[in-house]
């Protein structure tokens, strides 16, 4: 049964009361039993082609309000000595994905949404670009709140530090450069200005560089043409894109297209499109690093993890429309591409995900790349809508975004992924819950269960809410009206807990393993950041009025085990405070590392502490690590351990430390 026929039959055999109007479904909500819960049931249904932009809005709105039957409520609720109010959790949307067959289904369903949401003009790009983030806003880092970071070594996230045993790879000024772990001296360096490197990987022989690459373009602004954009769409262009216009510079790498001519006059703008460049070396020889592949994508990078040898790349695609839609308008104006090697091609119209609730046109572009493979196998998926926020686990990743329900508040939706071996994408679930998502470090995977954390905004005011998903997305444990009128900027999870702040000050930390969700009362809120130290233990880091401190914590009840107070000069404060990535948590070397820096009338003291813990006597400060610079450009950033040895990282010099007797043996000065 096509996709056309199943809408029909659902309108003509649903018949929907008045009670279940729009306006009467947040009254019934409300009404409902807080424990109740329906069967959501998750599709992926195959759209049909040929039916109008203007025909498939209508029928999206009727079939919404059929699908308000499967709404249900959850209401548990969590106590807080801040919030007393009780609230529930309301709407989780029955999720309905749509897979179109082809690029006219596509065009049809894109336009829907374009004229739904009056988008006349291209839509301004806001994608976060994570070269654009300060360190502890980096959307690459956020997906570290996972499995990599308890020891799972199927999990890999990138960095600007990399060391393979023999060799230091450090991004430093837009360049690479490799550094030899036994002379300590520069040995090879990839500079290409055009594309500087962001961020790396490591895997054997092979080195990743990620970066991104800006084409200006040029955009036609203005009304739709008056071919209309509810025509069939028999004639779009499939390779329109690789017809240059006649005034066109064939050495130019930016796409150029030929605009048909029309009575209207056409305004045209140049505009700045992003892609994300993955280049793949060869550094069998390290002296001499060698590019085998260049792949690349539409969009600025929102997230990259490598798992079992696979690297995904998840991209937020907008501002990329080259005309006003048509019947006559090629493939770039609504379909993302990727390149091989040069090669350009069009995510397949069967791999674009269309959730049901997406109200806009951006596109998240995810792709596969298997460096298992030996070969050019790059598997590429997108989704149409919002979503700038990704996790990664092992075994699936999850995109979420932000949509609008039928009274126009936001809300979440989630749509999550399959990850095999081979590097094949497979939609697995979607869900939508009520609140606005609040950042990607408000998402976690936990013994094998998904968590979010929303803000809400309602009569109520602003609070938050905590989810957990089974791996349907059905929400199986939540917490609701959280810090009831209190800017929550930031909500992390670390194993059983988590942690709610406002800007930098810890608002809450609330027990996840009950049922409901309950504030914890012992992690102190001094710990910044929490990390999940071994099954029995969390390592907590943070700054209070005496210092730097380390705190460990019972994993179990929360409660403190040992704690130690560092650096103690007033003005004492280290990169870790804001990038989880600069602590060095080594567990088995049973070594901690923490940069430091403080200021005073010499300049910038730059120091580097070293901890081993164990169960019995707590946290021992082995050695510290200290520089006098005349400014703040030699402040560390990392620290990695390769044979016995420490190596510490900063933008000026790279030091090397024996963990046998905190001796320094080499420097290293850029």
């Amino acid at each position: 049964m096509t996709f056309d026929d199943k809408l029909n039959e659902l309108i003509s055999e649903v018949e929907v009361p008045d009670e279940l109007s729009p306006a009467n479904i947040a009254k019934m909500l409300k009404a409902n039993n807080a424990q109740s819960k329906m069967e959501t049931e998750h599709r992926n249904i195959k759209s049909a082609s040929s039916f109008s932009a203007q025909r498939r809005t209508i029928i999206m709105r009727t079939a919404a309000a059929a699908a308000a039957c499967a709404v249900f409520a959850v209401g548990m609720i969590a106590f807080n000595e801040r919030n007393k109010d009780d609230g529930n959790i309301e709407e989780q949307i029955d999720y309905a994905a749509v897979s179109p067959d082809s690029y006219d289904d596509l065009y049809n369903i894109y336009t829907g949404i374009y004229l739904d949401g009056d988008e006349t003009t291209p839509v301004d790009d806001t994608s976060v670009d994570i070269d654009d983030l300060a360190p502890e806003e980096s959307l690459t880092d956020a997906s570290d709140y996972d499995l990599s970071r308890i020891g799972d070594d199927r999990i890999a996230g990138a960095d600007i530090v990399k060391t393979d045993g023999s060799c230091l790879y450090i991004i430093k000024d837009k360049k690479l450069f490799i550094v030899s772990l036994e002379t300590m001296e520069i040995i090879a360096e990839i500079d290409n200005q055009l594309v500087p490197p962001i961020e790396m990987y490591i895997r054997d022989n092979t080195l990743i560089l990620v970066s991104k690459e800006s084409q200006d373009i040029q955009i036609v602004r203005g009304s739709e043409s008056s071919n209309g954009s509810e025509g069939s769409s028999d004639n779009i262009s499939t390779t329109a894109s690789t017809v240059p216009a006649e005034d066109a510079d064939s050495d130019s790498d930016a796409d150029s297209y030929s605009v048909s001519s029309s009575p209207q006059t056409v305004d045209t703008e140049s505009v700045s499109r992003t892609n994300t460049v993955i280049d793949i070396y060869d550094i069998s020889d390290k002296t001499n690093p060698t590019h085998t592949t260049e792949y690349k994508q539409n969009g600025n990078c929102i997230s990259s993890k490598m798992v079992n040898g696979v690297l995904y790349t998840v991209t937020g695609y907008s501002n990329y429309r080259i005309t006003p839609l048509d019947k006559n308008t090629d493939l770039d104006s609504f379909v993302p591409a990727f390149y091989i090697n040069g090669e350009k091609n069009y995510v397949a119209a069967e791999d674009v995900i269309v959730p049901g609730k997406a109200s806009n046109t951006d596109y998240s572009v995810i792709s596969a790349i298997d460096l298992n493979a030996g070969e050019n196998n790059i598997n590429v998926k997108a989704v149409l809508g919002s979503g700038k926020n990704v996790y990664c686990s092992a075994d699936t990743l999850y995109l979420v975004g932000t949509e609008k329900d039928i009274n126009g508040a936001d809300c979440s939706t989630i749509t999550s992924f399959d990850l095999s071996p081979s590097g094949e994408l497979k939609y697995k679930a979607g869900g939508t819950v009520a609140g606005k998502v609040i950042n990607q470090h408000s998402l976690n995977e936990y013994d094998s269960s998904f968590r979010l954390a929303a803000s809400v905004s309602d009569e109520n005011g602003k609070s938050v809410s905590i989810y957990i998903f089974d791996d349907a997305l059905n929400v199986i444990n939540s917490a609701a009206q959280l810090l009831n009128g209190y800017d929550c900027t930031s909500v992390r999870f670390e194993g059983n807990y988590a942690s709610f702040y406002s800007d930098n000050e810890l608002l809450l930390i609330l027990d996840m393993s009950s049922n409901p969700p309950m504030q914890s009362q012992s992690i102190a809120a001094s710990s910044a950041f929490l990390y999940d130290y071994s099954e029995s233990k969390i390592l907590g880091f943070g700054k209070g009025s005496d210092g730097l401190s380390l705190t460990m914590y019972s994993s179990e009840n929360g409660l403190m085990c040992h704690n130690i107070v560092f650096a103690s000069e007033d003005s004492a404060s280290s990169k870790a405070l804001t990038d989880r990535r600069a602590l060095l948590v080594d567990k088995e070397n049973s070594v901690i590392g923490v940069p430091a820096y403080s200021h005073n009338e010499f300049g910038t003291k730059n120091m580097y502490y070293i901890f081993s813990y164990d169960d019995e006597n707590g946290f021992t400060q082995n050695g510290v690590i200290e520089y006098i610079d005349i400014d703040d450009s030699g402040i560390f950033e990392r620290a990695v351990i390769s044979s016995g040895n420490l190596y510490i990282i900063g933008k000026t010099r790279v030091v090397s430390v024996q963990l046998s007797d905190m001796k320094v043996t080499k420097m290293f000065e850029f």
